[in-house]
This record gives C-alpha cells, structure tokens and sequence, in this order.
C-alpha cells in the first residue's frame, strides 16, 4: 500500500504504468483501476474485470487532451459542458476519432472521457495522454467502499495500490455519464454529478 502524499508516490505510478501493468488507487469517485492506453493493458483490465463486453471510459488531464480522441467540434452547449463540470465526476460520450483503434472506442464509434478532479490523478496524467479507467470489482459484483473489500483476485493483479493516508471509506457513487455524441445530451447514467444541477447548466 503506498499513499498519494508520499514523497515517491508518483514516480512509482508512473513506472508501473509505463511497464504496462494497472493500479488500484482512490479519485474523485470511487475506487478505481486504471491503465496506460495499449492493446497489452486493455485485455489486461478485461481479465482483471472479467468482463469482455465494452470499452473503458478513459480520464485525461485537460480539456487540451479532446482532440486526440473525438471527432466532433463542441459548440457553445459542450464548451459551456465541459469547462463547468470538468475537472468533475462528469464522464462525456463523444464521437471518437476513425483513426483511434477498435480496443479504445465502442461499437457504435464513440468514445467516453472525463478530466478528474483528484490532485494525485491529475499530475499523473501529465506523463500521459490518457489512462484507461474502471471501478476496482469484477463484473457483476459491488463497487467496494474500501479496500479491504475489493475482490482478492483483483489485488493480486494489480502493479499497486494508492489510496489517501487515513481514509478506510471511498463513495460507491460513480461519475455520471452524458452522451453528448448525437447532437444533443443524454443521461446514460446517474452518478455523483446530480442531473438536476445540468439541466440548470443547460437548460
């Protein structure tokens, strides 16, 4: 177990996932697995997750990061979106870029980003494009509320773990996920970010 206020926290992550291998750490959310983006590290996440079905969303550091992903400008609504509720528990579908490989986008050609609001993630992604991002159970099972309670096989696969020093409890609340790719913007799924609160944004 390493903390994200120690010294070499970071510089231990960041060779972990240069090596290809997946970390168990806290955020802004819940407790997650996150990866560097590569073929190797997706099937890698597919076997720890046990689930074969979809795409990972990904987290990215800025909104600068957009334009090696999607393919879609973002009008005034997106721009008003993402400079709101980014960095935020708000994960974003877009239309992904033709070029971008089938591992990293939907069937449908859609990709889903977020920019995290977690100090420790954020300085992180700056040696990145981008990291892959999931909640830390395996299909099926309960997002843990602490790391005692994540699935065995999990910790046994993951390169480390980095939680805050102090804290046994995390949410069990995920982002909430808009899809912003069909022209208009719709609820896929409820999370942290209170869908009340967009539609006020919004309108």
């Amino acid at each position: 177990m390493i903390y994200w206020n120690d010294q070499n926290t970071l510089k231990i992550l960041r060779s972990i996932l240069n090596d290809q291998k997946v970390i168990l750490t806290s955020g802004d959310t819940v407790l997650g697995l996150w990866g560097n983006i590569s073929s190797t590290v997706f099937e890698r996440m597919n076997t720890i997750k046990d689930r074969h079905d979809k795409p990972y969303l990904m987290v990215i550091g800025s909104i600068d990061k957009l334009p090696l992903f999607i393919d879609q400008p973002l009008g005034e609504q997106l721009e008003t979106l993402v400079q709101t509720c980014w960095p935020g528990p708000v994960t974003l579908i877009f239309k992904a870029r033709a070029d971008l490989p089938s591992w990293m986008k939907s069937s449908d050609g859609t990709i889903a980003l977020r920019v995290p609001d977690h100090l420790g993630l954020l300085e992180l992604l700056r040696d990145f494009d981008g990291l892959f991002s999931t909640s830390a159970n395996r299909h099926g099972q309960p997002i843990p509320e602490s790391v005692a309670l994540v699935d065995r096989l999990i910790l046994e696969q993951v390169g480390a773990v980095c939680v805050e020093r102090g804290q046994l409890v995390y949410p069990q609340n995920p982002s909430t996920i808009l899809n912003c790719s069909t022209g208009s913007i719709e609820v896929v799924r409820a999370g942290v970010f209170h869908v009340d609160m967009l539609r006020e944004l919004l309108g």
